[in-house]
């Protein structure tokens, strides 16, 4: 694991923070297509507190692993 650069996106540099964003809200919309496929949501009381703790968990996993 080396130093992260910014990403440079047509003349704009970005953050490295942002690869993970973008990786973490594809992952996130995957999550939530397929809980809404096998009707797990119905079991939560509050479906977006339980879909910002999922992001933020998925988004500490993506930057650990990157």
């Amino acid at each position: 694991m080396g130093i992260h650069k910014e990403i440079n996106f047509c003349g704009i540099y970005l953050a490295p923070f942002f690869l993970c964003l973008v990786i973490t809200a594809a992952l996130s919309l995957l999550l939530h297509w397929c809980c809404d496929r096998i009707e797990i949501r119905r079991w939560f009381l509050n479906r977006p507190v339980v879909e910002a703790a999922l992001f933020i968990i998925l988004l500490r996993l993506v930057a650990l692993i990157l």
